[in-house]
């Protein structure tokens, strides 16, 4: 589950610094997909930009391209 946890918050970690706009669903609360200690900082920053590009600041924002 590791791997995927690294994954998920690279993938996240991407699109938020290209300001990309998500969407996301899932069957469990997003807090609930990792339960692991080694990534905990890591998955509640990923947490965290979840949250913020929900705002209506974030959503503003010009994509970034590559």
């Amino acid at each position: 589950m590791e791997s995927e946890a690294r994954r998920f918050i690279a993938l996240v970690d991407e699109f938020y610094e290209r300001h990309v706009k998500l969407v996301v669903s899932a069957e469990v609360p997003l807090y609930e997909i990792y339960q692991g200690e080694r990534l905990k900082f890591e998955f509640q920053r990923c947490l965290s930009r979840l949250q913020e590009m929900q705002s209506e600041e974030y959503l503003k924002r010009e994509h970034l391209a590559g």
